[in-house]
């Protein structure tokens, strides 16, 4: 790797994910998707998930794909989201390469193995492959859901500086045209992603941006508790574009994942907004109809009119700022909405914000769940207990929140980690756990995260899980990686009997035990392999009729296995 700035990214990133075993081209691989996946899709997108680079990769790196920004991986996920909401599909696929120069023949196998994805097989692929090409079949299948056609996305990802070439465009477009020709997307596009772009990429998804607005009408609010300085004020529609925009000029994802809502594309106060912003003679209303925009930032600089704000979030205002960008294309002279600009310094005021500023229109009840009581006094309560910090688990209640402090990766788990987690190893149900967290926590809504449970039984199951994650990094154990869920609930039960959720002395005294065998670094590896030895035996003792591939999904198999 010859570029020094893309290097010291690798190498961060390298650490934040345990990689350092891997070779440097499989970490550019793991990389690529962070900068691919992370900035323009999803971060709750586990990267042992979507990279597929191996023998009979089909030229295929990195793939994944999303139904309505949600990652699926089973047909399960697909089915739950189909049932509860109409989908819009997107399919993204990566190729990564550490060479300085691109090369037409690459760039086509590359082209080629996406074709035969969705079509005709003539190269070998791996099993990976072949499941996700089964789930895509099976997403084709409840088409009648689709708002529209799904659509294509390729990113190929190299470490040189793009340089237009006449034979390489030729070689994209005609590997376009005939993606084009099999009538299944809406939208059929391929990207160049070179060491610049990727460095600005790993920025973004690292919330390391700084962009500066203008605002003419303002008022500084008064001071408040936890917040350094504070603005309320109108501000121009097109500088609202350019808070929002990426480095590419596309919508920035990553920005709005402290916001709890998702946007709602067709309800009636997104039509209201459009309608208004769409309409030169209602448009200077749009500061009285609309509640505007929140957001939330790390350092704010005022100079005259001109605010500079780095590591910024909007925490209220996501239906607006998308019907915004939506219209970006249009004229929006004159256009303006209230916002409020905050720079905090306490992490609590910013839930405080979002909870009181987020209940307007429908918003997701899994939305609110990590700003209650319980989950503030988990967060306090993983880093409270007393082991040596690089043994320790912390709660991520709120997005990087850790972000410059010891803790990386491999000590952070997430709602959605600690969902999964305790569904496996409190409630034995790995099967479960493949789901979506927000099906879980409707799921188990009257089991889990309540108050009078003891919080030793939480940090148990986020420690177990988060450690045999910590095992599985790399591709050399990816194999192991979709069966995580049920080598916990394993794990767990060799502990023995667990107590009641609610004896906070039995919870305690069980736990502490686990944990020092946890923290054993030979002791618990052992552990593991037994638990993988154990699974492996039960699947080779199945029929041949029995599809190993699926059998973390197979509730028969794995309620035998837990017995």
């Amino acid at each position: 790797m010859e570029d020094p700035i893309l290097r010291s990214y690798l190498r961060e990133f390298t650490e934040m994910y345990k990689l350092s075993n891997e070779k440097e081209s499989d970490i550019f691989e793991f990389f690529s998707a962070y900068c691919i996946i992370h900035r323009d899709f999803s971060e709750h997108t586990d990267l042992e998930d979507v990279v597929v680079a191996g023998s009979h990769d089909t030229g295929i790196d990195s793939l994944a794909i999303f139904l309505n920004d949600i990652h699926v991986t089973n047909d399960s996920q697909v089915d739950e989201i189909a049932n509860r909401h109409r989908i819009d599909v997107d399919f993204c696929f990566v190729q990564s390469k550490t060479s300085r120069k691109l090369k037409a023949s690459e760039v086509g196998s590359f082209i080629q193995g996406v074709k035969e994805f969705f079509s005709d097989n003539y190269m070998k692929s791996n099993e990976e492959i072949k499941y996700k090409s089964n789930l895509a079949r099976h997403i084709f299948s409840l088409s009648v859901k689709f708002r529209g056609k799904p659509r294509l996305h390729m990113y190929y990802c190299y470490a040189g500086n793009f340089r237009d070439d006449e034979n390489l465009r030729a070689r994209v477009n005609a590997g376009k045209d005939e993606l084009k020709k099999l009538r299944l997307f809406s939208e059929v596009c391929f990207e160049f992603v070179d060491s610049d772009r990727l460095q600005k990429r790993y920025q973004e998804v690292n919330l390391r941006v700084e962009k500066e607005v203008s605002m003419n009408e303002f008022a500084s609010l008064p001071q408040i508790p936890g917040i350094r300085q504070a603005y309320l004020g109108l501000m121009p529609c097109i500088e609202i574009v350019n808070l929002l925009s990426n480095s590419d000029g596309k919508l920035h994802k990553a920005i709005f994942n402290e916001n709890v809502r998702d946007f709602l594309s067709k309800n009636p106060v997104n039509d209201e907004i459009n309608r208004t912003i769409s309409s030169l003679s209602r448009r200077s209303l749009l500061p009285a109809l609309n509640n505007g925009i929140t957001i939330v930032a790390r350092n704010v600089n005022l100079v005259g009119k001109k605010f500079t704000l780095a590591d910024y979030q909007i925490v209220n205002g996501c239906q607006t700022s998308n019907i915004i960008f939506e219209n970006r294309n249009n004229n929006l002279d004159g256009a303006v909405v209230p916002v409020k600009i905050i720079e905090v310094e306490d992490k609590d005021i910013i839930n405080e914000i979002v909870r009181a500023t987020n209940r307007q229109t429908e918003v997701k009840d899994e939305a609110f769940v990590v700003l209650g009581d319980f989950h503030k006094k988990l967060e306090s309560f993983f880093v409270s207990v007393d082991v040596p910090e690089n043994k320790k688990v912390v709660y991520e209640r709120r997005k990087r929140q850790y972000r410059d402090t010891i803790y990386k990766s491999k000590n952070i788990v997430t709602l959605t980690n600690l969902t999964n987690a305790v569904v496996s190893c409190l409630f034995e149900n790995p099967v479960d756990a493949n789901d979506y967290y927000g099906v879980l926590l409707i799921k188990y809504d009257e089991k889990i995260f309540k108050d009078g449970h003891s919080m030793w039984p939480y940090l148990l199951s986020a420690k177990i899980l988060k450690e045999i994650e910590n095992l599985c990094v790399g591709k050399s154990r990816r194999n192991v990686w979709k069966f995580r869920f049920i080598l916990a609930a394993l794990v767990r039960k060799e502990f023995g009997v667990l107590p009641p959720l609610g004896n906070e002395r039995e919870q305690a005294k069980y736990a502490q035990n686990a944990l020092t065998i946890i923290n054993d670094e030979q002791k618990f590896p052992a552990l593991v392999l037994e638990a993988e030895r154990k699974l492996a035996r039960a699947i080779r003792a199945q029929s041949h009729h029995f599809d190993p591939r699926n059998a973390h999904q197979n509730r028969s198999f794995v309620s035998e296995l837990l017995l």
